[in-house]
């Protein structure tokens, strides 16, 4: 299994032809299929593909993790470009629209719907869990019976605060190596570590929504990150996290410190587990 960020908010370290931009994308490789999770924000996953030698044309499936224009921009790219791959998306999505108000406003940050009309044909709408490959998963129905990210609570689903049961996850298997790609986590990394159950992923890859603070909004503390660490240690102490997209430089800074050889960022070009 690889898995390789094709979108990412931070820069390569290592090469510099990859382009950046606030969003999240990425492509699984197993022995059997090549999976993408999420398409960024614009057609850059196509490019930084094509500078890291993948065909998006050869992926079998692509699975939407949830309906923000940072992760379903690059949609009609994929649509374009690939003519075989189904989209996986959660039938909960149908009939909102979404809206951000951190920066100030009623920003629309929704899934462009019309896509999924002109292209009815291709999309799977997802209730639940599913097996979607003999070695993925799809990660439906996460509970929150655990503390969310304090960021959610400037995201809307029409008019009211954003549940984000319309959100999915893809666990995947490769022997006796069980990997969880979350790119938000808007449900918080507790409860969607907890949907995977019996299994007990080994490895979390993906974004924490763990937003930095600004002058507008006063999100996570460092006490807050220390409970949040603490409980991560406490019911899964095994557990490698790898991380980028919506956790703020602040949150990895502390995480890292608390959570020392266990977590770990991740930028675009990044591919696991072949180097950092």
């Amino acid at each position: 299994m690889k898995i390789t960020v094709l979108t990412d908010n931070r820069p390569s370290p290592v090469n510099n032809s990859l382009e950046v931009e606030h969003g999240l994308s990425f492509y699984i490789e197993t022995a059997a299929e090549k999976i993408m999770l999420d398409v960024g924000a614009s057609d850059m996953f196509l490019r930084n593909a094509g500078r890291l030698g993948i065909d998006i044309a050869d992926v079998d499936y692509l699975v939407l993790s949830h309906a923000h224009n940072d992760h379903t921009g690059g949609l009609k790219y994929f649509l374009r470009h690939n003519d075989k791959a189904k989209v996986y998306i959660s039938s909960r999505v149908d009939g909102s629209r979404y809206y951000s108000t951190r920066r100030g406003g009623r920003r629309d940050i929704s899934i462009d719907f019309s896509l999924m009309r002109e292209y009815a044909d291709r999309f799977v709408r997802v209730t639940g869990s599913m097996a979607l490959t003999s070695s993925a998963r799809i990660i439906g129905n996460i509970p929150a019976s655990h503390i969310l990210p304090m960021a959610n609570r400037t995201l809307l689903a029409g008019d009211n605060p954003d549940t984000f049961d319309h959100e999915m996850a893809l666990l995947l298997i490769d022997r006796d190596l069980s990997v969880l790609l979350s790119s938000c986590t808007h449900l918080g990394l507790l409860n969607t570590l907890e949907a995977c159950v019996p299994v007990v992923p080994a490895v979390f890859i993906g974004g924490m929504h763990l937003v930095d603070s600004d002058p507008g909004n006063r999100f996570e503390t460092e006490e807050d990150y220390k409970s949040i660490s603490a409980a991560i240690s406490s019911r899964y102490p095994g557990l490698e996290i790898y991380t980028g997209h919506c956790t703020g430089d602040n949150a990895q800074a502390i995480l890292s410190r608390l959570m020392p050889g266990r977590f770990h960022t991740f930028h675009v070009g990044y591919e696991w587990p072949s180097h950092p």
